[in-house]
């Protein structure tokens, strides 16, 4: 049975307009609050303004380092020039729901046993026809410990010989130990599935080097330079990409994308420098998107190398950052207070159920002092990847002067920070928006591949690591909630991040570009409009 809004869609292909539309509507005894219509009638009036076509251009800050591969990240760079032209299983919506997209079927069958069926008939875009057996080979690839690809841990408890594929599209997965975040690990961006025979070192040569589902294949990429990307002519979503191309434009700073956006050189930047937010709202051509988020930017302590291997030098730097002053100086009031534990969002976070650390240089001297570390100087390394970084590692330094820490502050380029910063014993970070197991296994496990605080060298981390295990396999919300609680008392208590605030993202793009949505997850203008086909000049 047709509903109105299907009927008034299609009414809309036909050439109506929103006025005709409301006069057939009122003429049918269609009720239309506030002029708004059903989604169909909705999005076929957003399609009759679409302008097929074009290059879109983006800015990013990288450098030489950058690379591409659909399932490993390190800076912004990377990410941008992944969600393009690579796929997962599912993803997150702009509210945090899960949703499937290369899967026809992703569902846990038990706790220790998962389905996956792919959808029928899409292509690679080198013209090869999905199967499971790319799947397989993907999660195969992400698990294989000498590539140390992002997503390897979030995969830890799947057991690679015992995976049974059931027909050309269909497997099933069992696993070593229950782990209720599967679907989540799935649903990351990073977890792209490649083509069996994506070579281990793809991002440096090989010749499925770039080949994935997205919506756009590579032409050409220069690291530390440009990419371009062309349209998708056999991709799988009906109607998109809308753009003909996309450039991916390196910029050595903030100031130099900033300039190319009021100047017209590009559609969009992400992370507009919170003081230049004014100005880019004074043009008339330029549009900011604001979207909070679960953002953090955290100042990393090793806390297996001295001073930090004392908890109560760790104690006393936590408390040696004003964080009202950094979310109102340094992010201009564009964000929230932290409490030295990530994951805001997730239903059991606890960040807010601790004594909300506040600015005590007094404690914190004592606390030093107690530690036989009185006068202490420290370097800490910073760089512009993420807005908050620079900002948050400059108020640190100089909020410790009062307790009397000297901290010689270094902001490097880029590629200087890659290359050393999980080895150095004071650095900042940022991370995206996460739920509370799967960033432990991110950011904070022995086997994590972003192990910045090197917490598996604290006294407790086995009892830590039991309770992570306790946690996936624990299927009812309310027991698993409360093993996550203990394990963010025992980094709230002695862990090793800085977490002073989540922050909102402020990204810039041109008035000529529509789709985008508020979006509370990790990435930045709509996760890049979903990988540039949900976004389109008007």
């Amino acid at each position: 049975m047709t509903t109105a809004d299907e009927a008034l869609s299609r009414e809309i292909e036909r050439g109506m307009t929103r006025q005709d539309i409301l006069r057939r509507a009122a003429a049918l005894g269609i009720v239309v609050a506030g002029g708004t219509f059903g989604p169909l009638t909705e999005a076929a009036f957003a399609s009759t303004k679409i302008k097929r076509g074009g290059t879109f251009r983006q800015a990013v800050f990288g450098g030489a380092g950058d690379f591409i591969d659909g399932q490993h990240i390190v800076a912004k760079s990377d990410i941008v020039r992944n969600v393009v032209g690579f796929e997962g299983l599912a993803y997150f919506d702009e509210k945090g729901v899960i949703k499937l997209s290369l899967a026809e079927e992703l569902k846990a069958e038990k706790a220790n046993q998962y389905l996956i069926r792919v959808r029928d008939g899409i292509e690679f875009h080198n013209g090869k026809t999905l199967t499971i057996d790319d799947v397989i080979y993907s999660i195969k690839r992400t698990k294989n410990p000498k590539l140390k690809l992002f997503g390897n841990a979030a995969f830890g408890a799947i057991d690679l010989k015992r995976i049974k594929k059931l027909d050309k599209r269909t497997c099933r997965l069992f696993l070593s130990r229950n782990d209720v975040t599967l679907k989540e690990a799935f649903a990351q961006y990073y977890q792209g599935v490649v083509p069996v025979g994506y070579a281990p070192n793809s991002f440096i040569k090989g010749p499925l080097k770039h080949i994935g589902t997205g919506p756009f294949k590579v032409k050409s990429f220069t690291p530390g330079r440009e990419s371009v990307h062309e349209k998708n002519e056999n991709y799988w979503r009906s109607g998109q990409p809308y753009f003909d191309q996309v450039r991916i434009i390196n910029f050595p700073s903030d100031a130099a994308k900033v300039n190319a956006l009021l100047a017209g050189q590009i559609e969009a930047m992400s992370d507009v420098p919170f003081a230049q937010v004014p100005v880019v709202k004074g043009r008339s051509n330029l549009r900011i998107l604001v979207s909070p988020t679960g953002a953090w930017t955290p100042l990393c302590m090793r806390v297996d190398v001295a001073p930090f291997n004392d908890v109560r030098v760790r104690r006393a730097f936590r408390l040696l950052i004003n964080r009202p002053q950094v979310v109102q100086q340094g992010l201009s009031g564009a964000g929230r207070i932290g409490n030295d534990i990530y994951s805001p969002f997730d239903p059991a976070y606890a960040g807010d159920e601790f004594p909300q650390r506040a600015y005590d240089p007094e404690q914190a001297r004592s606390l030093l002092k107690q530690a036989g570390q009185e006068g202490l100087t420290v370097e800490l390394a910073s760089t512009a990847w993420d807005t908050g970084m620079n900002e948050g590692a400059t108020i640190f330094a100089q909020n410790a002067k009062a307790g009397g820490v000297n901290v010689n502050l270094r902001i490097l380029d880029g590629t200087a920070f890659n290359d050393q910063y999980l080895k150095w014993p004071f650095s900042a970070d940022y991370w995206g928006t996460r739920n509370y197991l799967l960033q432990a296994a991110s950011g904070v496990l022995k086997t994590a591949p972003f192990n910045e605080t090197h917490w598996d060298q604290y006294s407790g981390y086995n009892r830590f690591e039991s309770l992570y295990r306790q946690a996936l396999g624990t299927v009812e919300e309310k027991k698993r909630a409360q093993i996550i609680k203990e394990m963010q008392r025992m980094e709230y208590n002695d862990g090793g991040l800085i977490i002073w605030g989540f922050k909102n993202l402020t990204d810039g793009y041109s008035a000529k570009v529509s789709g985008y949505k508020v979006d509370r997850g990790t990435l930045n203008l709509n996760k890049y409009g979903n990988g540039f086909r949900t976004i389109y000049f008007v």
